[in-house]
């Protein structure tokens, strides 16, 4: 179809994907939706599908309109005429404005909009990069204090009407003022409490944010103060004093450029976000790779205002999405040990083709071990390399998942080298031992036996031939694969 005659060369419909990925930190339910630029629907539609209360739209092409207006309300033609009064009542905005226009679609959903609106958009990329054009420095300004932007790449390059332009999705948070700044902090209903299996107390959120509030309302009472003092030290000439707020890295600073409260509050909320998500112990779970990937989300997250409802859905998140990390974790730490040499799986050299092969019981890894001839502990114990443990670490929280074991129970293998004096070319059980409060041995249980080498190798050999199976099993189930008959169990 013609799009550019049939409507005009800013009609770019939204494909499915791309707005699962605008709305992918967003909450939708029950929301009363404005959709500014609403083309043929596709937004709206989703909006609809997925739970918006209510969906607004404003469209200028007629013939669009059209469509439209048999899908929800139409409340302007051009979006720019919209006054604050017509869209007070709303939830969020969520659009894929004319490119053309797209700053001024962008900062006019910013001025229109309701205190505690959350509004998200597509723009082109460009639009982010560095230079100085007054709107676009704006633009940037109310990203840096109010939300982020994420760059999608090429997705409309196989999309219903393609492009190649880079495309980023901007997010604004805009904040309730005066009395009202806090009022949504504590909304909870029974809905909004899901079941994150013991992940986060309610207590324990109810009490970070209400101390987050607390130093927010405090920062303008105690600026107040620093500045009273400021102005009665430098009255006294007293000079090498100041008193104000500073962020970490500028405490030595004597320079009076003070952190205003925008962004006191910003770079708070995202510390106490960080915080939040350590507490969810994620990284005793998964890879490292899985880490960083998870660590890019919660980067974006923690600009979301900081308050219960938020939290706990991002704490829901983490909880449903939980099994797809593990299933990432299991096939990361397969496809290494695979991928290592042709002694670790039944494969042999043709591992990467082979999907009926197994990771062998007893397999080979470099670069764990270090050997320094100058250095007289190496000549006769074994010396664990810097960054040695890396891989074989996240092989373990693949198998802690995998049999129930708690990852906080390991001891590192640097550390049971040199706690036991390990030698050169002799296998040892590499024992973890569990002890109560007193320090008595409660049990003790191995995954692997060891044999370090001083060319850096290091052998692994699985104690529980149950254990080598499941693994190799619960890789086999994620890749679809069927295991050899001659390993296959009753």
């Amino acid at each position: 179809m013609d799009f550019q005659n049939l409507f005009n060369r800013d009609f770019y419909p939204t494909p499915h994907e791309v707005i699962e990925q605008m709305l992918s930190l967003s909450d939708i339910r029950g929301k009363i939706i404005l959709e500014p630029s609403a083309g043929s629907g596709n937004i709206v539609d989703f909006l609809q599908r997925n739970g918006a209360k209510k969906v607004i739209a404003c469209e200028i092409n007629t013939k669009l309109q059209a469509i439209i207006a048999g899908k929800c309300e139409l409340i302007a033609s051009d979006f720019l005429t919209v006054t604050p009064d017509m869209i007070s009542h709303i939830d969020m905005i969520v659009m894929n404005p004319p490119f053309s226009a797209e700053e001024a679609h962008i900062l006019h959903a910013w001025d229109v909009a309701p205190e505690g609106c959350e509004i998200i958009s597509l723009c082109n990329s460009s639009l982010l990069s560095r230079n100085y054009y007054e709107r676009r420095e704006k633009i940037r300004e109310l990203i840096d204090n109010n939300g982020n932007s994420q760059c999608l790449g090429e997705v409309f390059k196989t999309a219903e009407r393609q492009t190649s332009v880079d495309v980023s999705v901007i997010r604004l948070y805009k904040p309730r003022t005066g009395e009202h700044e806090f009022d949504d902090f504590f909304d909870m209903t029974e809905d909004d409490e899901p079941n994150t299996q013991g992940i986060v107390r309610y207590s324990y959120v109810q009490d970070i944010v209400s101390k987050y509030k607390d130093a927010v309302e405090l920062f303008d009472t105690v600026i107040e103060g620093n500045n009273r003092m400021n102005e009665l030290c430098n009255s006294m000439g007293v000079q090498p004093i100041v008193f104000g707020a500073r962020k970490v890295q500028d405490v030595n600073s004597y320079s009076s450029g003070a952190i205003t409260r925008d962004v006191f509050k910003k770079t708070l909320q995202k510390s106490l976000w960080r915080h939040v998500f350590n507490q969810f112990g994620m990284e005793k779970y998964v890879t490292r790779k899985v880490i960083d990937d998870l660590n890019r989300a919660i980067e974006l997250a923690s600009d979301m205002p900081f308050t219960m409802k938020n939290i706990y859905r991002m704490a829901q998140m983490l909880v449903a999405t939980h099994e797809e990390r593990i299933k990432q974790t299991l096939v990361e730490a397969f496809d290494y040990i695979c991928s290592l040499s042709a002694e670790n799986s039944t494969a042999g050299e043709k591992w990467k083709t082979n999907s009926d092969y197994m990771i062998n019981k007893r397999f080979i890894m470099p670069c764990v071990t270090r050997y320094d001839k100058d250095f007289p502990r190496t000549n006769w114990h074994i010396d664990i390399a810097y960054n040695g443990t890396g891989r074989i670490d996240d092989v373990m929280k693949a198998l802690c998942f995998l049999t129930g074991r708690d990852y906080s129970d390991i001891t590192d293998l640097y550390t049971f080298a040199r706690q036991n004096n390990l030698l050169w070319g002799q296998w040892y059980d590499w024992t973890n031992i569990v002890t109560d409060k007193d320090g008595n041995t409660i049990r003790k249980w191995s995954f692997f036996r060891i044999r370090g080498y001083k060319k850096g190798t290091m052998h692994f050999e699985f104690v529980d031939e149950n254990v080598w199976y499941k693994f190799n099993q619960a890789v086999a189930s994620v890749k679809g694969w069927q295991l050899p008959k001659q390993h296959k169990k009753s």
